[in-house]
């Protein structure tokens, strides 16, 4: 019997270690399980989509932005802001989205558990000026196919102007205005690429906050424009392509002006005042003859076709200078204009009431 023993205590011990090995690979294996389950867990948590709401609104007045540009980074899950700057989008807890709109810098949110955001773009001042007004909305420069010409209130500002047509002479390629009238707010001509007719209205259809002009034969006597102060004014475009102008139809055939005023942005209400002031003369004279220099003329006139002279033109050498009507008529006036104008509004009305005093 104590053979038999002792043959058997090593076997019953190698078995209980066995055990013990199987119990530990078993628990190591179960607890790598749970945390497997764990992380496919949690990363399905993260990944998964939750919708999230926003409204994009310009840095410096706080002004919805229409039209912005709404992007999941990464991938192509995008949308765009409402007229009030709202938009919605589904997106990752985590994930970043990029906002942009033309003429302002893009920015990026990080997602981080919010289901509401807003976000404000700041100006991008050097890609401000690239964009142009068009017969369907606005563009950039680079996108136009067409002839497309720009005159913004900085470039009005930098002369005195009295009427919109003067602020465009000289600014505006191919764009030949001329005076029919030398009476105040007389009729002037506005030719596009010169007079596309004879007999026909050469005026380029006129197009001031959305309502269209087209002047007619009253051009002669009256401009379209006289009435519209340029210090009111945000920016003349000239449409001069086909298709920058096709919206307009067979009226645009002698080009579309294209003016935008000045309006009101939301926050405090604004007071501007501006006055300029100047003198205004003739540049110079045109030589003509004195009394003297016009009786000897008038002799030698009425001698070649044998005329009886003028008995007061008989003898030149008694007579003076007479009077210089140029320098009598063409003398140094003062100019000055003052305007004061009243601005301001809310997200639902904007309003201007400008004012010359």
């Amino acid at each position: 019997m104590q053979k038999s023993y002792q043959s058997r205590g090593p076997s019953l011990l190698k078995v209980s270690l066995n055990l013990s090995y199987i119990w530990q690979f078993v628990m190591i294996l179960i607890m790598t399980i749970f945390v497997q389950v764990a992380d496919v867990s949690a990363q399905a948590t993260s990944n998964a989509r939750h919708k999230i709401t926003g409204k994009v609104i310009s840095e410096l007045d706080n002004q919805p932005i229409p039209g912005a540009s709404i992007l999941v980074k990464g991938t192509t899950i995008g949308t765009t802001s409402n007229s009030a700057g709202e938009f919605s989008i589904d997106a990752a807890t985590g994930s970043n989205i990029i906002v942009s709109s033309v003429g302002y810098k893009a920015v990026t949110i990080r997602l981080s558990g919010k289901t509401n955001i807003q976000v404000a773009l700041p100006e991008d001042v050097a890609n401000l000026s690239e964009v142009v007004v068009v017969g369907y909305g606005s563009m950039k420069k680079t996108d136009l196919s067409s002839s497309q010409i720009s005159v913004s209130a900085a470039d009005i500002k930098k002369t005195v102007n009295t009427t919109i047509d003067q602020a465009l002479q000289g600014r505006a390629a191919n764009v030949y205005v001329t005076s029919n009238s030398g009476r105040p707010g007389g009729g002037v001509s506005v030719n596009i690429r010169g007079i596309s007719t004879i007999g026909g209205n050469t005026e380029p259809l006129y197009v001031i906050d959305g309502v269209q002009i087209l002047p007619g034969a009253s051009t002669v006597t009256s401009s379209p424009l006289a009435s519209l102060n340029p210090e009111d004014v945000e920016s003349i475009n000239v449409l001069q392509g086909p298709s920058a102008q096709a919206i307009y139809g067979s009226r645009s055939a002698n080009g579309v002006v294209v003016i935008t005023t000045k309006r009101g942005k939301s926050g405090e209400t604004k007071i501007t005042y501006s006055t300029t002031y100047g003198v205004q003369s003739i540049p110079k004279l045109l030589p003509t003859m004195n009394l003297r220099e016009f009786a000897v003329y008038q002799n030698a006139y009425n001698k070649a076709l044998n005329r009886t002279p003028q008995p007061e033109y008989a003898d030149p050498s008694l007579l003076g200078d007479g009077t210089n009507w140029q320098k009598e008529l063409f003398q140094s006036a003062p100019m000055s204009k003052h305007q004061l104008s009243l601005s301001g509004g809310n997200e639902k009305r904007h309003f201007t009431f400008p004012e010359n005093i």
